[in-house]
């Protein structure tokens, strides 16, 4: 009698668990299952990524500023090469007076040429200008036939004067606002650039950038030994 009692009373405790345990997953009226977190890369990885988008920002970046700003102007033409006729020109000199003709003062007189080419806003010149103009006073005063001549690019008066005046330049200097010598005829597309020229006229050296005092009087050098 009694163990029929307890028998009954463990069937009603099972079926009242049974009752109130949850449905399993994916019954019908089960609640659904949330989704898995969502796992974040390593923090290794998330670097690794961002470096890669700012490395290609980054060179995007340059191709379009650098890329641009090194390309030669349309308005250019070829580049005088050594062995090349230097191209005559005639500018007006900077400081007045009469107009600055490259065959005049060169092949005209059987004088070899220094050329170069400067702008104030030019930082190189700014340190290669005062020694082309101490230079230049230095074989004028011991009778050397090298004929300095300066094209001023691209500058305005009221900077490139004082500039001229306080390098102590005494060579002709010819001013270049529209840069018909410079990008037309010599193909240059920067400064400073210089140009040694033979007594005929030939070009026979061609420096890109400052020029150094021991480069300048090896030109000299052999300027003026072909000269003699």
């Amino acid at each position: 009698m009694h163990g029929g009692r307890h028998l009954h009373q463990a069937l009603t405790e099972a079926d009242t668990a049974a009752a109130n345990a949850p449905p399993p997953e994916g019954a019908p009226g089960s609640p659904p299952t949330p989704p898995a977190a969502v796992r974040r890369p390593p923090r290794r990885l998330r670097s690794l990524a961002i470096g890669v988008i700012i490395a290609a920002a980054l060179a995007a970046f340059l191709f379009l500023v650098l890329g641009t700003g090194s390309k030669p102007d349309s308005s250019s033409g070829p580049v005088v090469g050594v062995g090349s006729v230097a191209p005559d020109f005639t500018l007006p000199a900077l400081l007045g007076g009469a107009p600055v003709n490259l065959d005049a003062l060169g092949k005209d007189r059987n004088r070899p040429v220094v050329l170069n080419f400067f702008a104030s806003w030019c930082t190189p010149c700014q340190k290669e200008t005062p020694l082309l103009a101490q230079t230049a006073k230095a074989e004028q005063a011991k009778g050397s036939p090298v004929q300095f001549v300066g094209v001023d690019v691209a500058d305005q008066p009221a900077n490139a004067v004082p500039f001229v005046q306080q390098s102590g330049i005494i060579y002709p200097v010819g001013a270049d606002t529209t840069l018909q010598v410079t990008s037309t005829l010599y193909g240059l597309n920067g400064q400073p650039n210089t140009f040694f020229i033979d007594a005929s006229g030939t070009v026979v050296g061609h420096v890109i950038g400052a020029l150094t005092q021991p480069q300048l009087d090896q030109w000299l050098h052999r300027l003026a030994g072909a000269s003699g």
